[in-house]
C-alpha cells in the first residue's frame, strides 16, 4: 500500500473507502493495516474481518471460517486486555491485492454510512477504557465462534453484532455496545434455531 499516511480519516467509512479506493495494482499488508489504524487498530481490523459477512448476500463457501479466524485471534487478545493487535510475522508480512480487498469491503459501505448518521460519542464508559475493552472483546470472541460455524443462513446476525461492537468501540458509542449486546442474544437464539431445525431434518432424513 504506497504513502499510506499515518493519521487516516476520522470516520469509519472514509478509512474503508480509502483501503478500497487505491490503484488495483497495489497490494495491502496486514502489518501496513495495523500501522494506518493506530491506535484504533483492534476496532478497525475487527471490522475489517466482519464486514464481508455483514452483507444480506451469498459468500464464497468457508470464507466465514477463514475470516473468523483473525476475529477469535484479536477477540481473545482484547478479553485478555492487550493494548494492540498481536499478529504472528508471517501474518503481519503477507499481502493481498487491493481489489480482492475492495470486492469484500466496498459492499458494505453503504451500511456503514447509514449508521454512521447516527454515531456520536455516549455512554463512553460502556465504549472505552480497559474494563470495556475486555467486555467487547468477550462479546466479539462469543459472536465470532457463532460465525465461524459452518450453519446455513447463520452468519448475518453475529457478524452485524460484532460491526456494532467494534463501531462502538471506535466511535466510543455506548449506545452501538449495547445495540451489539441485543444482537448477539438475536443471534445466539437465531443459530440455535438453525442447529435444531437442521438436526431435525436429518433425524428426519437418516432416523
Amino acid at each position: 500500500m504506497s504513502e499510506q499516511p499515518q493519521a487516516g480519516p476520522e470516520k469509519v467509512s472514509e478509512i474503508v473507502a480509502a483501503i478500497c479506493n487505491g490503484p488495483d495494482s497495489d497490494r495491502i499488508s496486514l502489518d501496513e493495516l495495523l500501522r494506518a489504524f493506530g491506535l484504533r487498530s483492534f476496532g478497525f481490523l475487527v471490522l475489517v474481518f466482519a464486514l464481508p459477512n455483514g452483507i444480506p448476500a451469498p459468500i464464497a463457501p468457508g470464507l466465514s471460517a477463514i475470516l473468523g479466524a483473525p476475529l477469535l485471534l484479536l477477540s481473545v487478545q482484547m478479553l485478555l486486555g492487550f493494548r494492540t493487535p498481536w499478529f504472528p510475522a508471517s501474518w503481519r508480512a503477507r499481502s493481498f491485492a487491493r481489489r480482492d480487498v475492495a470486492k469484500l469491503l466496498r459492499p458494505a459501505l453503504p451500511y456503514i454510512v447509514k449508521i454512521e448518521r447516527f454515531v456520536r460519542p455516549r455512554f463512553t464508559h460502556l465504549a472505552a477504557g480497559p474494563l470495556a475493552s475486555r467486555l467487547i472483546g468477550g462479546l466479539i470472541l462469543w459472536n465470532a465462534i457463532l460465525l465461524s460455524l459452518p450453519i446455513p443462513f447463520g452468519n448475518l446476525i453475529p457478524a452485524w453484532a460484532i460491526i456494532l461492537a467494534a463501531l462502538g468501540q471506535v466511535e466510543r458509542d455506548g449506545a452501538l455496545v449495547v445495540a451489539a449486546v441485543a444482537s448477539s442474544v438475536v443471534a445466539t437464539g437465531w443459530v440455535w434455531f438453525l442447529l435444531d431445525v437442521g438436526l431435525a431434518i436429518l433425524d428426519r432424513i437418516f432416523g
